[in-house]
Order: C-alpha cells, then sequence, then structure tokens
C-alpha cells in the first residue's frame, strides 16, 4: 500500500454543459492532489467537451474518453472509466455533483489508516442552482460506521459519487451495462463487492458530497417509487448471480419491506 496512492477519478458525462464546470473546479479544489481525472463523454450533443478541454491546463493528467453511441446509462462510461484507470484506487463521480475540499484527503486517510478498501461518505442534496436542499452547513456530522452485506441489502446507503475503492477489491467486478439495470446497476456492483471476504468498508459521517437533485423530481412519489424499485431489482439480481442461500431470507424480507413502501406510495 502507497502512502501517496495515486486516485483515478472517473465521471460519466452526457450534455453536462450546466454543471461539469462546478464538477471539475470542486475537484481541482481538492487538497489531496495525487489524483488523475477520466472524463468519459457518453456520445454528448451539447458544449461538454469543450468545457472539460478548458481544464487540460489545471489537470497534469487528463484523459478524455469520447464514446461514439450513447449507452443509455452510465454503467458503461463507469466501465470503460475503470479499464483506464492507472490509480491504486478508483473514485467516481457523476458530472452534476460537487465534491467538498477534504473528500479525497479524508478517505485516503482512512484507506491507509484504518485499512478500508471501500470508502464512502454522507452527502447534501443541492438543487439546480447549487442551492442546499437540506439542513445548514453548520450541521455536526454523524460519526463515521462500518457494516457490511447484510446492512446493505436492507438499505442502499452508498451514494456511487461518494465512493472511492480500491482497484485491488473491485477486481474483475463492474457496473452492470443491461438495459435491465439501468440506474440500479450501482447498488448491484457494491452489493457483490461487499460479498468479497477482503471487504472492509468505512462510511464517512461527514458530508463530503453534494448531490444534485433536479426540479423535476422533487415532492413526487414517482422518483420515490423508482428508487424502491431499483432496490428491488438489484437485492433481487445480487441473490441470483451471488447463488448463496444465506442470503434469501435477507432478500425477501427487504423485498417485502419495499413492496410496503411502494404500497404506500400508491403502486399497485
Amino acid at each position: 500500500m502507497s502512502t501517496n496512492p495515486v486516485v483515478s477519478i472517473v465521471i460519466p458525462m452526457y450534455n453536462a454543459e450546466s454543471y461539469i464546470r462546478e464538477t471539475l473546479i470542486s475537484i481541482a479544489n481538492q487538497t489531496y492532489d495525487s489524483y488523475e481525472v477520466i472524463v468519459v463523454d457518453n456520445a454528448s450533443t451539447d458544449s461538454s467537451l469543450a468545457l472539460v478541454n478548458e481544464f487540460s491546463d489545471q489537470f497534469s493528467k487528463l484523459n478524455v474518453i469520447k464514446r461514439e453511441n450513447n449507452s443509455g446509462g452510465p454503467a458503461a462510461p463507469r466501465n470503460d472509466g475503470i479499464e483506464q484507470a492507472n490509480g491504486e484506487l478508483i473514485a467516481f463521480v457523476d458530472a452534476d455533483d460537487v465534491w467538498e475540499p477534504s473528500k479525497l484527503e479524508e478517505q485516503v486517510k482512512c484507506y491507509i489508516e484504518d485499512d478500508a478498501n471501500l470508502i464512502c461518505t454522507n452527502s447534501r442534496y443541492i438543487d439546480e442552482e447549487s442551492e442546499f436542499l437540506n439542513k445548514a452547513t453548520g450541521e455536526k456530522p454523524k460519526k463515521n460506521r462500518t457494516y457490511g452485506l447484510k446492512a446493505l441489502l436492507f438499505r442502499n446507503t452508498i451514494t456511487t459519487s461518494s465512493v472511492v475503492v480500491s482497484k485491488g477489491l473491485l477486481g474483475d467486478s463492474r457496473f452492470n451495462e443491461s438495459k435491465e439495470m439501468n440506474t440500479c446497476e450501482d447498488y448491484l456492483l457494491w452489493l457483490t463487492v461487499l460479498n468479497k471476504e477482503a471487504s472492509h468498508l468505512i462510511h464517512l459521517g461527514s458530508p463530503l458530497v453534494r448531490y444534485r437533485v433536479m426540479a423535476s423530481s422533487l415532492g413526487h412519489n414517482a422518483g420515490k417509487r423508482a428508487l424502491a424499485l431499483r432496490s428491488l431489482m438489484a437485492s433481487s439480481q445480487f441473490l441470483i448471480e451471488s447463488k448463496q442461500e444465506k442470503y434469501v431470507f435477507i432478500v425477501l424480507f427487504s423485498n417485502l419491506l419495499r413492496f410496503a413502501r411502494l404500497s404506500l406510495l400508491g403502486l399497485k
């Protein structure tokens, strides 16, 4: 384990001209500077690529990959980025999300000092104008915590834009690119990674990510229903792929809770 590990930052991007600059600025402002940036453009039709190229002088290591055809979701671009990653650690951030300046530094410290190989953080929601949607920034951070696969099966607590994972732990595991898993491919991957014997997750209590929520999804049960269905699909697919009977009851019970939530949200 290096004392100054390189972090490969993978950014899937599609028509993000309104936000990609803010995302890249938040990376440039990191207090930890041993990283490379890998932007995978998913066949954007706006000025996103031109905006990314403006940052070529700010990042000593900037790799821009352009996909000829849109994949219909972030899974394939993320996988492309993983294949190009040279770092000991891999981080993910969506092209409209924002990192706090100390994010990578705190996670790398956790990787080195606590021997964690999957580190995620709490998040705060922002709107399209980058205004906070939840409590004030002076809110006392929650405590760091560790948990395993069983807890994650009950509830998806991992925001992908907050993740730093060691390349060794990730291994050959990748985001599922099938259309059926679109929007739940990240949850499925983190379940798969946590199922590995070597996994050691630490969830930092500080909100080090600003997760953008579009106005169209605010206050609508449709978004909540989609989230519940996404979790249900991912946990069920994990059960099929893992072929481990010991998780059957946990998955069935967690899905029962999700069905109950869907009913409360008006989905028959």
